[in-house]
């Protein structure tokens, strides 16, 4: 993700940001990353979904790909926008807004290279690793149910 890691949390949370973050499939599986254990990101030393902040005048497709270029060093053009979700992020100690996309990462994933994050594992819906926050894991549900639904 691209939260400042220089910045402090204090300030962080003064303004938090809108979030894109990318279901990627890799078969009937899902690729998530470990974050680094560090206190000035989200969610230091969980397993999470990759994406990040918004920046100002990118819209929520152009964070994604960037977000996914810059953390995988992979150019994905097929993305579906899912939904935008608020949720509290303790982090932030605020509602952010996220704009939920996915892509099938299954031709391109053995070409990708792990920029950001400790490790980078790909797992079935019902062997989800922890930690894990249970908003990712809800996502992952919610997209799991509707995509085995069409």
């Amino acid at each position: 993700m691209s939260e400042s890691r220089g910045e402090p949390r204090a300030t962080a949370r003064a303004n938090p940001p809108s979030i894109a973050l990318a279901i990627l499939t890799v078969s009937d599986a899902y690729a998530l990353q470990l974050r680094d254990n560090v206190p000035t990101i989200a969610s230091p030393g969980y397993w999470a979904l990759f994406g990040g902040a918004i920046d100002g005048g990118e819209t929520p497709l152009a964070a994604i790909r960037r977000e996914i270029r810059e953390e995988l060093s992979l150019d994905v053009a097929g993305w579906r926008e899912l939904w935008r979700v608020r949720y509290y992020v303790p982090f932030w100690d605020a509602l952010v807004a996220h704009w939920v996309f996915a892509a099938d990462l299954t031709v391109v994933w053995a070409k990708h290279v792990l920029r950001e994050g400790h490790a980078t594992g790909v797992f079935a819906i019902d062997d989800l690793p922890q930690p894990i926050e249970p908003i990712v894991t809800a996502l992952l549900e919610r997209y799991h149910g509707t995509a085995r639904g069409r």
